[in-house]
């Protein structure tokens, strides 16, 4: 009689403060036959120890734990197990946390409430050397790399010499009357450099340009 080749599964270890959460996915998990739950904690002290011993390919890590937070969790796992695929089972969809995950590597993203069959696509995905993010985290990624993408182009922008005197005085809460009397240059002329930094800026008046130009270091807001 031939023998069945052993199936090989997804060793996926389960981190969550939370019994019943812990119960609950491990059932989820362990009714589809390409994961095998190989443990199962409630905070990270021993999580390096356990992906050794047990081999583990995928940690689904909860961001908020009993002595530490998933994302020290998460930079703990990039520096002492960095082959271990990582995917954040989580409550928390705010966008702070969201980007914070990201760039500490996260290889996928959801949120507690997923169905079964979204839970385990994700686990297999990311296996496969996908990654897996709920698309309303992915909104709010893309959200976030859109504003720094314009942040950084805005932050390629040039003024010239007066531009930037006209700017810093701006900043300091001086009237084009006042900037004028400093520079030694008409009321008029003035004008015509706030309209260009508003234009260059993309703002839609001075307190705004000052406002955009302090987040981007260009003044500094006495």
């Amino acid at each position: 009689m031939l023998r069945q080749p052993k199936l090989v599964t997804i060793k996926t270890i389960i981190v969550d403060d939370h019994p019943v959460v812990r119960f609950g996915v491990k059932q989820m998990l362990s009714a589809t036959d390409s994961i095998e739950v190989v443990a199962e904690l409630d905070d990270a002290e021993k999580l390096i120890e356990t992906i050794r011993e047990a081999e583990a390919d995928i940690v689904l890590l909860d961001l908020e734990l009993e002595n530490t937070t998933g994302e020290d969790a998460l930079r703990m796992v990039r520096e002492q197990a960095p082959d271990t695929k990582v995917i954040i089972y989580t409550s928390h969809d705010e966008e702070e946390r969201i980007v914070q995950a990201a760039e500490l590597g996260v290889d996928g993203y959801l949120l507690k409430g997923c169905g079964q069959r979204e839970l385990v696509n994700a686990i297999e995905s990311v296996s496969a050397g996908g990654i897996a993010i709920e698309s309303s985290v992915a909104g709010k990624l893309m959200r976030h790399v859109n504003r720094r993408s314009s942040a950084e182009e805005k932050q390629t922008i040039r003024f010239s010499k007066r531009e930037t005197q006209v700017l810093g005085l701006l900043s300091s809460g001086k009237t084009n009357r006042e900037i004028g009397e400093t520079l030694f240059i008409s009321e008029s002329t003035v004008k015509f450099h706030v309209h260009a930094i508003l234009n260059k800026l993309d703002a839609g008046n001075r307190t705004e340009a000052v406002s955009i130009a302090a987040q981007l270091g260009i003044v500094e807001l006495t």
